[in-house]
């Protein structure tokens, strides 16, 4: 996924702010979900919602107000109700940051919960 980093999105040094970056993991998730043909608000409607269990980033270089930036954001593994992602940042080719994200299935009383069928079977999981 690309996008240029927006204004409101960096400190007074006009630097990418750090809470800039989750914001733009999760942005990748929902998009690889949607490429794998199920989307947020389909989970959603089947009583599934998603929390962030840890998060972990290192920067090894600043991305700046306009640069225009790729996100890449894969699934390194998955169980029934846990998922882990690894994601790069990259502008002009450098990797600028890496990150990993896990993420657990919630229902609506915020317990967890199993991930529905559907998305299971999207992410290449069991059905079952």
């Amino acid at each position: 996924m690309r996008l240029r980093v927006r204004y409101t999105e960096c400190d007074p040094m006009g630097i990418a702010h750090h809470a800039s970056y989750p914001v733009w993991f999760e942005m990748g998730r929902t998009e690889l979900v949607r490429d794998a043909g199920v989307t947020y608000r389909d989970i959603e409607t089947l009583g599934a919602f998603f929390a962030v269990t840890r998060l972990e980033v290192r920067f090894s270089h600043p991305v700046r107000y306009d640069d225009e930036i790729e996100v890449r954001t894969r699934l390194e593994r998955a169980t029934r109700v846990k998922a882990l992602h690894a994601y790069e940042i990259r502008r002009d080719g450098l990797v600028t940051t890496t990150a990993a994200t896990t993420i657990a299935c919630v229902g609506r009383d915020g317990r967890p919960r199993e991930m529905p069928p559907e998305l299971r079977r999207a992410m290449g999981l069991e059905a079952d």
